[in-house]
């Protein structure tokens, strides 16, 4: 039996983030894809889960292995609110349906 390793990211997509802050975090996510891919022990075991919070949380996939993860831009909105503490309750929500069951 695989063990499951799950990772969630909490991305900041706020008005702060528009120009090369979000440009640099997608070129980041881009490169930490490619190596998770290359890499055998991370296909077996990783689960990957994306979370944006700009006005809103949005969970833009679940829990998904990565070799099955499709990868799209973070655009963030012109401007607004950061809410992180909304974000951060929301990923305990998540762990505690998710992760804890076990």
């Amino acid at each position: 039996m695989s063990r499951e390793l799950p990772v969630y990211l909490l991305i900041d997509s706020s008005g702060s983030m528009n120009g090369e802050p979000i440009n640099s975090v997608n070129e980041g996510l881009r490169a930490m894809m490619n190596a998770l891919r290359q890499d055998p022990y991370a296909l077996e075991t990783v689960v990957l889960s994306l979370i944006t919070f700009d006005r809103e949380v949005k969970e833009v996939f679940p829990l998904t292995p990565i070799e099955d993860v499709q990868l799209e831009e973070i655009e963030p909105p012109s401007s607004g609110a950061t809410h992180m503490g909304e974000a951060l309750q929301y990923l305990i929500k998540r762990y505690k349906k998710e992760i804890s069951r076990c």
